[in-house]
């Protein structure tokens, strides 16, 4: 078990908050605009959401592979190698508008996140105890989220005069910026320090892994869980961008308060689970995720879904806090990138499977009285399935005992 030995701390250093700053710039543009430019150039729904399935895979199962590398090679270069790679997809997508290609494209970058993930997750418990995990991963992880931020209130301002309707056009500068701050995250990224590995030459034995009950039944209810929550991710674009016709600085304007309430939520979830234990942040997390798809369903227009992404981002700064803090009390020190990267394989194929669930069961069979009627019935059903599966978390272990908690919370 990890809490057996108290390994000194590293120091955070600016070229870590650098990393991770420019790093959320580069990915918060991406992830907010790219779906949104698969359905501008003429991605359907179906289509939609085999993309979306396919980059769960991408994103999550190649990770099994990249963990176990990061464990043996160590961090900093897989950070930066994702970094550069990912810059330079980001950036060849401001060239192409053909539906095939913008959706070879976005796979090309869900891989490249398979690789940083597991690299940075791991990399800050290089800089944390037992005993502080939650409240430094929650801090560097709020400091990070500025990124998000910032990028948000740029594409906000440079997208406030757009007139007419959104086209692959309105996407590419912002795709620009992205691509420039992947490569300035991947430049920093080479000056952060890391403990060293002490994996090398050994092979990556999964049963290992798996053979931890604790870890075995986190995986079983995040499996669960990742199917009904992925059954509403194709849809969401299709209300952005055909029911609302939101312009880009709406879309950057609610996820300024998304970035936010998220920076806030991570930065006091990670003390939280210092006082309060891991599970009631985790179970908390999953279960306000039940709110978005309702938001979607009544949005009239770009407000009602600013309100859903302010609840969220309090929901998505407590999951990203509180996640890599229970896999890493977990796993021991010296399989920290395979234990997560087990945990977002699995993940991975949940997801795989949910999108394309929800995709096929919304197209086929909820969408016979039109296709909005479809898609807001297939946001109803998501809604009800992540509330029901949020409360499976309630059945997870929890990794850090009353005996070690802060004394203001006795």
């Amino acid at each position: 078990m990890s809490e057996e030995i108290e390994e000194p701390a590293l120091i955070p250093s600016k070229a870590l908050y650098g990393t991770g700053v420019a790093g959320t710039f580069s990915d918060s543009i991406a992830h907010r605009y790219l779906s949104l430019l698969a359905v501008a150039v003429g991605v359907t729904v179906s289509q939609m959401s085999y993309l979306r399935a396919a980059e769960s895979l991408s994103r999550n199962i190649l990770q099994l592979l990249w963990g176990r590398l990061v464990d043996r090679k160590g961090k900093r270069i897989f950070i930066a190698i994702g970094r550069f790679l990912n810059g330079i997809i980001v950036a060849s997508l401001v060239f192409v508008e053909a539906p095939v290609w913008v959706m070879l494209l976005m796979i090309g970058v869900a891989i490249c996140w398979s690789i940083i993930t597991p690299a940075w997750s791991s990399l800050l418990g290089d800089y944390t105890t037992y005993s502080s995990r939650g409240a430094v991963i929650g801090r560097i992880s709020a400091l990070s989220q500025t990124g998000s931020l910032g990028a948000m209130i740029v594409a906000f301002t440079i997208s406030l005069n757009q007139v007419g309707e959104t086209t692959p056009e309105s996407f590419k500068l912002l795709l620009a910026l992205s691509a420039v701050m992947s490569i300035v995250s991947g430049i920093l990224s080479l000056f952060i320090e890391e403990k060293p590995s002490n994996q090398e030459g050994r092979e990556l034995d999964l049963r290992i892994v798996f053979r931890d009950l604790r870890l075995r039944r986190y995986l079983i209810v995040n499996v669960v869980y990742g199917i009904a929550m992925s059954f509403a991710w194709p849809l969401f674009p299709f209300i952005i961008v055909d029911k609302l016709s939101l312009k880009i600085w709406q879309v950057a304007a609610y996820s300024v308060f998304s970035a936010a309430s998220s920076m806030f939520s991570q930065r006091y979830s990670g003390k939280l689970m210092d006082r309060i234990g891991r599970r009631p942040v985790v179970v908390f997390s999953r279960i306000i995720m039940a709110v978005s798809p309702l938001f979607y369903v009544v949005a009239t227009d770009w407000t009602h879904v600013a309100m859903s992404e302010i609840i969220m981002g309090f929901g998505m700064g407590a999951w990203m806090s509180s996640g890599p803090t229970y896999i890493i009390d977990l796993a021991p020190v010296e399989m920290r990138a395979t234990y997560l990267a087990a945990n977002t394989a699995v993940f991975g194929v949940a997801t795989f499977m949910g999108n394309l669930l929800g995709g096929y069961v919304t197209d086929n069979f909820l969408a016979v009285g039109g296709a909005l009627q479809g898609i807001n019935m297939g946001l109803m059903i998501s809604a009800g399935l992540r509330f029901l599966t949020g409360l499976l978390f309630f059945l997870i272990h929890e990794t850090y005992p009353t005996s070690k908690r802060e004394p203001s919370a006795q």
